[in-house]
């Protein structure tokens, strides 16, 4: 074939086909050099039935795992929701009781019961403090620590 490009006329050099010789160790007899053996497509290699099957089972057990840690979490997350307001409610119950505990271990609560409802009243004299000689009492022989 020529191709021409203004006034001058390029051949193009001719096309050669590509020569694949078959070569198995042994020269037959009758070969000669021309023989070739042209390029043609590889064998596809055909896949497992049971290759398949196996890993379609695989991605499905990953789904199935994956969607059971997924519920596992969302149960579990409710549940310290749960235990969470639990908390909450019981702090509050707590709260409640420590200032109840306050007001009525206080000295104006504690007095005003005792004189409403024990009819006591405080003492008008200065307190007195004294110590207990041990040695008397074992004289006397109550022993230290007993109440009588």
């Amino acid at each position: 074939m020529a191709r021409t490009t203004g006034r001058v006329v390029e051949a193009l050099p001719p096309v050669e086909l590509e020569r694949r010789y078959v070569y198995g160790g042994n020269t037959p007899s009758g070969w000669t050099a021309g023989a070739f053996r042209p390029n043609r497509r590889g064998v596809r290699r055909k896949v497992s039935t049971f290759n398949i099957i196996l890993l379609l089972f695989g991605i499905g057990g990953a789904i199935v795992f994956y969607v059971n840690n997924i519920l596992t979490i969302n149960r579990l997350a409710s549940e310290v929701g749960q235990l969470e307001a639990g908390y909450q409610k019981i702090e509050g119950i707590n709260g409640a009781l420590r200032s109840e505990v306050s007001n009525k271990s206080s000295l104006e609560h504690i007095s005003t019961a005792a004189n409403g409802q024990l009819g006591l009243r405080a003492s008008q004299t200065q307190q007195l403090w004294f110590t207990i000689d041990r040695d008397k009492l074992k004289e006397l022989g109550i022993a230290s620590g007993e109440s009588q």
